[in-house]
């Protein structure tokens, strides 16, 4: 598992967003514009990030 820092930016008014390394959405097969799906769990403080599936 490769682990980076990252800080979060703002993105107008009331959203934050948060820059990924290339080399990961490479190794994920990701693209712009590319429908995410983000899942909070609360208990481990972790955010889930994944692909949209339709």
């Amino acid at each position: 598992m490769n682990k980076v820092t990252r800080k979060l930016s703002t993105s107008g008014k009331y959203s934050k967003a948060l820059n990924l390394p290339r080399e990961f959405l490479k190794s994920l097969g990701w693209r712009q514009n590319q429908n995410l799906s983000v899942e909070l769990n609360k208990s481990k403080k972790q955010l889930i990030i994944k692909d949209a599936k339709r």
